[in-house]
């Protein structure tokens, strides 16, 4: 699994007169000399406080890259927290870390969907329709045949990746008893990664939010199968600790945009 990236901010980004925080962020930043403009009140904070608000890691293709958005809290003299975001990545064609910027979360979600392009997009299992007045709407089916579900799968999109990892119908087999949601993928995705012959786990972002005056954190895996007629299927796995006792608990879901959907609305919810 790559998770590289800590939850806290690098010795650069703490510590140190808030002064100084803030000439570092700009001097680092593309944009630094533009955004200047708009945050000299902010030279005059008397607290500064930086941690990691979301990130990105891919081992590839076509190679490594990584992305990070920092959140810098400056209390300034009037009581009021002016909050700077500081987004980090290498995703560019040189391939070397460029950082900007931003002091609205509008500019900074569009350059995070501009940077997050480079990684590409992934799809799980097509989600079944939904029907208000009778709930999941099923295909007609005698007896599960495992050939035909496994025909289901898309070899031209076959090895899109490297797969590292061995064990894999067990793999998928804890991933989906451990689901604690109800809307998890059922027996029907269970029963075709029984075919899986290999897998690999990749962290696709991390978020951290303040919910109801409580500190809430969430991730979001990847887990990747690799089955016998080599089509690849995708399952998401949110780990949060958005549940009563602050203990963490794993939900999975049969597409990115399930997840993401979960994330956003229901555990950053306030």
């Amino acid at each position: 699994m790559d998770v590289e990236g800590a939850d806290t901010a690098e010795p650069e980004r703490s510590g140190g007169v808030p002064s100084e925080q803030l000439a570092g962020l700009l001097e680092r930043a593309d944009n630094g000399v533009a955004a200047a403009r708009e945050l000299s009140a902010v030279r005059f904070a008397l607290m500064h406080y930086c941690g990691l608000q979301s990130c990105r890691h891919t081992k590839g293709p076509p190679r490594r890259m990584n992305r990070r958005t920092f959140r810098h809290s400056f209390l300034l003299p009037d009581g009021t927290v002016r909050v700077v975001w500081e987004l980090e990545h290498d995703t560019g064609a040189d391939a070397l870390p460029h950082r900007s910027v931003f002091t609205e979360q509008e500019g900074l979600a569009l350059a995070e969907w501009e940077v997050d392009m480079a990684f590409g997009g992934t799809n799980g299992p097509q989600e079944l329709p939904y029907d208000p007045r009778g709930g999941v709407i099923r295909p007609e089916r005698g007896a599960e045949d495992l050939d035909a579900l496994l025909a289901a799968g898309r070899p031209e999109n076959a090895l899109r990746r490297a797969y590292t990892e061995g064990d894999s119908a067990e793999h998928a087999r804890r991933l989906l008893r451990r689901a604690a949601n109800a809307g998890a993928p059922g027996s029907e995705v269970g029963i075709r990664l029984r075919a899986a012959i290999a897998h690999g786990i990749s962290i696709v972002t991390r978020r951290s939010a303040l919910v109801a005056g409580r500190h809430v954190s969430w991730s979001l895996y990847e887990h990747a199968f690799l089955l016998l007629d080599g089509s690849e299927v995708s399952l998401w796995e949110i780990d949060h600790t958005r549940t009563p006792s602050g203990d963490p608990v794993c939900e999975v879901y049969a597409s990115q945009d399930a997840a993401l959907d979960t994330a956003i609305r229901r555990i950053e919810a306030g």
